[in-house]
């Protein structure tokens, strides 16, 4: 049962997030879509793209913070499976600067 619950808050997210878009008195839209597409991330193809522009784009970590949350949440789930393939989708798409240095590393030694 735990494992509806994710579609149901991202489906609910979304929604909420378009009409957010609707009244322009509150500024939540397009976060709330951001977040319900992270969590959607693993079901659907063009959400993982969408994902990894975002990660690639983002430049405080800010993405990568909340896809850790959300791959918790997947895993409090019951769905390890889909919490590993949102840490996957943004491991592939950080462009973290420690991953050339331990590289360089090892061929120093």
């Amino acid at each position: 049962m735990k494992k509806f619950i994710i579609p149901a808050i991202a489906f609910l997210t979304f929604v909420i997030g378009l009409v957010c878009l609707m009244l322009p008195f509150i500024p939540l839209g397009w976060l709330l879509i951001a977040l319900s597409s992270l969590l959607m991330a693993p079901y659907f193809k063009f959400m993982r793209k969408f994902i990894g522009w975002l990660v690639k784009i983002d430049k405080t970590g800010f993405v990568e913070k909340a896809g850790e949350k959300a791959a918790a949440l997947y895993e409090w789930a019951g769905d390890k499976k889909r919490g590993k393939k949102l840490e996957f989708i943004i491991e592939e798409n950080s462009t973290d600067s420690e991953i050339p240095k331990k590289k360089t590393e090892k061929n120093s030694s």
